[in-house]
Order: C-alpha cells, then structure tokens, then sequence
C-alpha cells in the first residue's frame, strides 16, 4: 500500500482497512477454483475524505496453483 498522497484532497491521512460483507470479511479465490484457499480483501483510504485508493488481496500467494 505504498499511495501516501489523497488523489482527490492532498491529504496523506491514508489507512488501511478490511472489507467486510455482512457478518465476514470478503475473500479472494482463485477464479477457476473456488474451493481452494482464500485471502481477505483490504483496502487502503483517505481517512479525510474516504476516498478508497486502492482494494488488495492480502495473501496473493494463497492463490497461486
């Protein structure tokens, strides 16, 4: 999560955050295999404005075959 600088307002009040459906956190699987490991989805945002900089696959590697 290396963006430090709000796009829309300047603001360098950027956090982290995890993405959550429901009752659970949001996960990742692999598109031709939806059994397999799974990784939760966060994200980072202005904590200024809430403007969402970017959304990332926290464990990537789970993913690979």
């Amino acid at each position: 999560m290396g963006d430090k600088v709000c796009p829309k307002c300047n603001s360098e009040q950027i956090e982290k955050g995890i993405i959550r459906a429901g009752n659970g956190i949001v996960h990742m699987f692999p598109f031709n295999n939806l059994r397999s490991k799974s990784s939760p989805i966060t994200s980072s945002y202005c904590a200024n404005c809430g403007y969402i900089l970017g959304l990332y696959v926290e464990n990537h590697e789970r993913l690979r075959k």
